[in-house]
């Protein structure tokens, strides 16, 4: 999937216009025109790469705020917990929080009272990465492309089982996707990491699953799992022997993972123009960007409402699948 991208100087454009919203509210300056004061805290939901890509973020963004960033980790309920940290925090930007496909798009659809609204509670300040990914199989099916393996579980329905780092996260909401559009029957077996499903896939206990590129690259590259087709439009650099979804003849859309940045809603219009005019100077800084890449991300330009407006698709994209299969916790 394509994402809007624009270039620095229409990032320095944004800043240019924060300064112009500051402006505007001269009252709100008086109050908020020394923020920050102190240090911001960093939520992060997750451990493993989000963690690592918040830690990235407060070094530079800490930079250019002028302030220290300290990531706080808020774990468990799929993202949940952390999120609503965010939204009860008070709205004065002392607190902000790192957004993701799971936490922002589908948890929410799977958990009755999340602690938030992902259209009222927050803020959106950017999307700083999004994560391409990869239909990888066992190389013991014996299977070499994509219309192969689909024909091998068209004739063998309920019998493949497909591995996800658990019920409703973005990795088994892919694969059901994936499975919807194949027309494909088989066994969902959850676990706790990515890590545990390549294992069993690797064993033989799990056939095939749809993961992270960055995170599988190594493993397919040392030929212990199988790329049969990438998500997204075109080829992938890393994997240019490996076609996508739409060249294999299959017409499924399948969101990319998102990482991003929100904020309490209702915060101060002056410390909000702030925010983002140095979140888009961040996004658009080579050197960010290239470190972004290092840790096997794409680096990302939508910012503010358009970052909102892709959450909000990619949500109603998960909830329709989510109520069509039937999916819950105990799936």
């Amino acid at each position: 999937m394509s994402h809007p991208r624009i270039h620095r100087r229409a990032a320095l454009a944004r800043i240019a216009a924060g300064s112009a919203a500051i402006a505007a509210f001269p009252g709100h300056l008086l109050a908020q025109g020394t923020w920050p004061e102190r240090p911001i805290t960093l939520i992060s939901p997750f451990g493993g790469a989000v963690d690592v890509l918040a830690r990235l973020i407060a070094s530079h963004l800490g930079r250019r705020l002028g302030q220290n960033l300290i990531v706080e980790l808020k774990l468990g309920g799929s993202g949940t917990i952390g999120m609503a940290a965010v939204a009860r925090a008070q709205p004065d930007g002392y607190t902000i929080g790192m957004g993701t496909t799971t936490s922002l798009t589908s948890a929410p659809h799977l958990i009755r009272n999340p602690g938030y609204d992902v259209e009222k509670s927050f803020t959106y300040l950017g999307l700083i990465q999004t994560s391409r990914q990869v239909l990888t199989v066992s190389p013991r099916l014996g299977v070499d492309t994509l219309k192969d393996f689909i024909a091998l579980a068209q004739a063998k329905p309920g019998t493949l089982n497909f591995g996800s780092s658990g019920v409703g996260n973005s990795i088994h909401l892919a694969v059901e996707q994936f499975n919807s559009a194949a027309g494909i029957k088989a066994v969902h077996v959850p676990y706790k990491t990515g890590n545990e499903t390549d294992a069993a896939m690797m064993a033989g206990d799990v056939q095939y699953t749809v993961a992270s590129l960055a995170t599988s690259l190594p493993l397919i590259q040392a030929g212990r799992i199988k790329a049969l087709a990438v998500t997204g439009e075109g080829r992938d650099a890393a994997l240019p022997h490996v076609p996508n979804l739409m060249e294999s003849g299959l017409a499924a859309r399948i969101p990319e993972q998102l990482f991003g940045m929100v904020a309490p809603a209702g915060m101060p219009p002056a410390v909000t123009a702030k925010l983002l005019a140095a979140v888009a100077d961040m996004q658009a800084d080579p050197a960010f960007q290239e470190s972004v890449r290092r840790g096997g991300g794409q680096p990302s330009l939508v910012h503010g409402e358009a970052f909102r407006k892709l959450s909000l698709a990619d949500s109603q994209t998960w909830g329709e699948l989510i109520k069509r299969l039937g999916i819950t916790l105990n799936s």
